[in-house]
């Protein structure tokens, strides 16, 4: 696989990140159009009020993440499927070591919570699905969009970082993972 990684990282008061930031309407109505809504314990629909999961804390340190591809890989990518394996690939190798250093900031700073991208606990599949509970709630972590918050408008704003979206299917010069660790 042929990409690098850098990382960006900013904090802001929780107070203005929820303030300038949480759209749980504009948000649940994106989600609405994902494969994975209703599908994944980390996804929307949620049997809580989202608006609480910023409640007591103090600081959000919001983090990116972005796996750059070098135009060859990119070239080889036109066609959707293959672009779609290529990213897939490459963001599981990139959580694979970043979702234990989220965990591990987690442990570090007591009464923090860390928001991942999607949640990937399960690579036989969500039991959500099946009715059934999650099998790692304790592990269970959700992204910011899926608790209503706008990652475009924040990774713009507190990082500088516009996030890409492939148009056509081809592979984007670069995938942004956008994380957060609230802090009390």
């Amino acid at each position: 696989m042929i990409y690098k990684v850098s990382r960006k990282k900013a904090s802001v008061t929780a107070t203005e990140f929820v303030k300038s930031y949480r759209d749980p309407e504009r948000m649940a109505s994106m989600c609405g159009e994902c494969p994975s809504f209703g599908k994944s314990w980390g996804c929307p629909p949620h049997d809580f009020n989202v608006a609480s999961v910023s409640d007591g804390y103090a600081t959000v340190e919001l983090m990116a993440t972005i796996i750059e591809f070098d135009e060859q890989v990119r070239a080889s990518c036109r066609a959707r499927a293959k672009a779609r394996e290529v990213a897939e690939r490459a963001m599981n190798e990139v959580l694979g070591t970043l979702l234990p250093e989220m965990y591990e900031m987690e442990r570090l700073v007591p009464g923090s919570r860390c928001f991942t991208f999607r949640c990937r606990m399960c690579p036989e599949g969500c039991t959500r699905p099946l009715g059934q509970p999650c099998r790692f709630p304790e592990q269970l972590r959700y992204s910011l969009e899926a608790v209503g918050f706008d990652v475009t408008a924040a990774a713009q704003d507190i990082l500088g970082i516009g996030l890409e979206w492939s148009k056509d299917g081809s592979l984007p010069r670069h995938i942004t993972l956008i994380t957060a660790l609230m802090i009390p």
